[in-house]
């Protein structure tokens, strides 16, 4: 996983593309999301829960929110935002982050696919679009109470961990590396995105097995572990299976040709 620097308290900021089948390793930024499917579905994870957005759906991402896209079959139109475009959603959610869940777009499905072809040297017309997004999500999604970690901390973090994810690491040593209590740091990184720091951790190794295993047709899938810094078979296999849903030697099968 990455913390998208580039995100990172822009102004009157934004991107859009449309997709034909997209893969998105996980990672998070400052920014706001949207992800709509227009034609077929996959798997969007967040905060640690997988999700399938089919098509007519959308999702909507807050800020820091971890996530994940697995889409080899589909048509996608991704949005990413500076905040200060939709100041008024902020305000009513202050506070509060929904549960990530597809959204049915109904009626927004035209606005939500015209995304793309928007500039963002148009903000008034950026704004409006996306406010209409952002008050439907307020409506249908269900709200709860937001922590109030420190995100600096958790850049820190994750910018850490995604150099060395195939070191020996553990929370401990990261506490003492920045100079925070181990309970605390715990607490934080929770408290950011609901994802314990072992959860975390595997995301990155288990990632990183994915792409040996598509890639190194060879090595076995002990050294597929190792490399990827599990250092018990046990625990990469229980490990893959709750995050990818199948065996690391069926995820191999599922590329070989």
């Amino acid at each position: 996983m990455k913390y998208q620097i580039e995100n990172f308290n822009g102004e009157l900021d934004f991107r859009s593309r449309f997709h034909k089948g997209w893969y998105m390793e996980t990672h998070l930024h400052e920014y706001s999301e949207v992800l709509y499917c227009k034609a077929g579905g996959g798997q969007v994870t967040v905060n640690g829960t997988a999700l399938y957005l089919g098509a007519g759906q959308f999702i909507w991402l807050m800020p820091n929110d971890v996530h994940q896209y697995d889409f080899r079959e589909a048509e996608l139109v991704c949005a990413v935002f500076s905040n200060d475009l939709i100041p008024l959603f902020f305000k009513a959610v202050a506070g509060k982050r929904p549960q990530p869940a597809p959204i049915e777009a109904g009626e927004l499905a035209p606005l939500l696919e015209g995304l793309y072809t928007l500039k963002k040297e148009n903000y008034l017309q950026l704004s409006g679009h996306l406010n209409l997004i952002a008050a439907r999500v307020r409506e249908c999604a269900q709200w709860v109470k937001a922590g109030q970690g420190d995100a600096g901390l958790y850049q820190k973090v994750v910018t850490y961990l995604a150099e060395h994810y195939t070191e020996d690491i553990t929370l401990a040593g990261i506490a003492r590396r920045f100079g925070y209590h181990e309970k605390y740091l715990s607490h934080t990184l929770c408290e950011l995105t609901g994802i314990s720091f072992k959860r975390l951790l595997a995301n990155y190794r288990v990632n990183h097995a994915k792409r040996l295993l598509e890639q190194e047709k060879n090595i076995s899938i002990t050294t597929v572990a190792m490399q990827s810094g599990f250092s018990a078979i046990n625990t990469f296999h229980r490990s893959f299976k709750e995050l990818v849903g199948m065996t690391p030697l069926a995820y191999r099968k599922s590329f070989a040709k």
